[in-house]
């Protein structure tokens, strides 16, 4: 990993820890009602700032099909309505994993807690990395469906 990699990735990992530490933890959600939180639903995500920094409205789009497939979508480069092919997602107790090619060739794995006011957190479920139980994200939305266009 070069320098400028190292030091952006140093970055992210203390916003992270703060994020983790400063924001209140919902409701832990497991198993069924883990697989109803999400099968056939798709989290939003809405940024104020692009992947590269840039200072724009950027949106990313997770819809779990009941099916199993995963379909990633975001408002700038992913666009494709299906997804990529072998992109998957499942249960695993309290674990929800998913394969997203657009971002790793590995499957990623989170614990979801739903806060009072009905967004979602995703806790990163990673043991023996320096991101294992770390905030990564928070939905703005759940929506019933596939993404609308």
């Amino acid at each position: 990993m070069r320098g400028k990699q190292r030091a952006e990735r140093a970055r992210r990992l203390v916003g992270m820890k703060a994020a983790t530490q400063q924001t209140a933890r919902g409701a832990d959600v497991a198993g069924d009602a883990l697989t109803r939180l999400v099968s056939g639903r798709t989290h939003v995500f809405v940024y104020q700032t692009s992947p590269g920094g840039r200072a724009e409205r950027y949106v990313e789009y997770a819809y779990f099909r009941p099916d199993g497939h995963f379909v990633y979508r975001n408002s700038l480069w992913a666009k494709n309505p299906d997804g990529r092919d072998g992109d998957h997602w499942h249960v695993d107790g309290p674990r929800l994993c998913m394969l997203n090619a657009e971002f790793s060739s590995t499957e990623q794995c989170y614990r979801l807690a739903v806060r009072q006011d009905g967004r979602v957190q995703y806790y990163i479920d990673d043991p023996g990395s320096e991101t294992d139980r770390l905030l990564t994200k928070v939905t703005d939305d759940v929506i019933e469906g596939a993404p609308r266009p």
